[in-house]
């Protein structure tokens, strides 16, 4: 009896620590999931209205992009028109739309123009944004806050959660005195 007691004991602990092992795997999978998916659903926003840019301000864990108004108040799109220099407008000539985003309390936002703010990235501990090359080239860099269930996150670990994204800004730029342009 003491030896099948024994044995039994023995084979429960494994299988309890087995279990502890694959709920602590799983948890930390779907925090990596869920990083993951903010990671790629900022880099879309951000990629999309940096190639629509007419110009772009930076400031720290925040940029605001002005980009053509391509519909109108009701949503509908706008006709492009051509202004005879070899530009193209949508709407009134020179309508735009600005879209800040901003780093707070962990979360970055975009907001477009005095609409409410739309969270698409949490978990975050800075975003930094900057434009090179003469202002045509944007990169940004996000980092996310790793997420630990035991001892913690070394600084190498912390490191490995930043997202880097360089995009093209393909637009004429005649807005020279404003912004980074």
């Amino acid at each position: 009896m003491l030896i099948a007691m024994s044995i039994f004991s023995a084979i429960s602990l494994a299988l309890m620590m087995g279990f502890v092992s694959l709920e602590r795997n799983f948890a930390a999978t779907t925090d990596f999931a869920t990083n993951h998916t903010d990671s790629v659903r900022i880099s879309d926003y951000l990629a999309l209205d940096l190639r629509r840019a007419l110009s772009v301000q930076t400031a720290p864990n925040s940029t605001t992009i002005t980009i053509p108004s391509y519909y109108d108040a009701n949503g509908n799109p706008q006709t492009p028109q051509l202004d005879g220099e070899g530009g193209v407008y949508y709407g009134a000539s020179g309508s735009s739309v600005q879209i800040n985003y901003y780093l707070a309390n962990g979360t970055i936002y975009r907001q477009q123009d005095a609409l409410t703010p739309v969270a698409i990235a949490e978990n975050v501990s800075d975003f930094n944004f900057t434009v090179t090359d003469l202002g045509k080239v944007a990169t940004t860099r996000i980092t996310f806050k790793p997420i630990f269930r035991s001892s913690g996150a070394s600084q190498s670990a912390i490191d490995a959660t930043a997202v880097y994204d360089t995009v093209l800004l393909r637009n004429t730029r005649t807005d020279t005195g404003t912004g980074v342009y």
